[in-house]
């Protein structure tokens, strides 16, 4: 899995403006970059009139659009998405994501902050990694300068790109399972080790296995029936 720094603070810190520099530094060191925004008010992309906007006015549960050098996808959900179930739709191709917000997620936190929103943090200090402020804080946690962009991507990649190691995610019917760390262990090296001895595969960045069981089907552990169909 892919490295993930959530960027936190209050409205109007500056989170975007230090994510949009975050980007171009890394993209500078030869990153591949994905960012996040979480929006907990909402949004809306749709164009009405557009064809995309026709077919999920009509009832379809996801519309993808594509073209020669972009893919979007719209897509209902019934909960708001933790940072897992985000990155099972973005992909393992990227060294990093930088996610704007997220602030009750499990990434780790840098927090911008401007003493003129309020004295207190958004963020307890034993949540955060590190802080942006353009003034001291007398808190036990590292701090940059908003101007200070290299600092701060320097930190990200010592911290979180260059210790980051691999992990494995269960997901069943579209939400994810916790396992324990053993058992994803088991079950990342099987996995591995079967697809590493297919012809031209090369180096294995990152799998994902996507199995659907058919209506009124059972999975027999242990059997030798298809019970099951693997999606492309």
């Amino acid at each position: 899995m892919c490295s993930v720094v959530s960027i936190v603070g209050k409205s109007g810190a500056g989170k975007t403006a230090l994510v949009e520099k975050l980007i171009g530094e890394f993209k500078k060191r030869g990153y591949r970059v994905a960012t996040v925004k979480h929006s907990p008010g909402g949004i809306e992309i749709d164009t009405p009139g557009k064809d995309s906007w026709k077919f999920a006015r009509a009832g379809s549960d996801a519309v993808v659009i594509s073209s020669p050098d972009r893919l979007v996808l719209v897509k209902g959900v019934e909960h708001d998405p933790n940072i897992e179930e985000i990155l099972r739709v973005v992909g393992g191709e990227f060294d990093l994501v930088l996610v704007e917000g997220f602030k009750r997620g499990k990434a780790p936190k840098i927090e911008v902050y401007r003493r003129e929103l309020g004295e207190d943090l958004l963020c307890s200090p034993k949540m955060l990694s590190a802080i942006v402020s353009d003034e001291p804080l007398d808190i036990g946690v590292p701090q940059f300068s908003s101007n200070d962009a290299p600092a701060v991507a320097d930190f990200i990649e010592n911290k979180f790109v260059f210790q980051a190691e691999g992990d494995a995610f269960l997901f069943v019917n579209g939400k994810q399972v916790f396992i324990k760390p053993f058992v994803k262990d088991i079950i990342a090296k099987a996995l591995l080790a079967m697809v590493s001895t297919l012809k031209d595969i090369g180096e294995v960045r990152s799998l994902d296995i996507s199995i659907r069981n058919k209506p009124g089907a059972t999975i027999a552990l242990g059997g030798g029936g298809d019970s099951s169909r693997s999606e492309e």
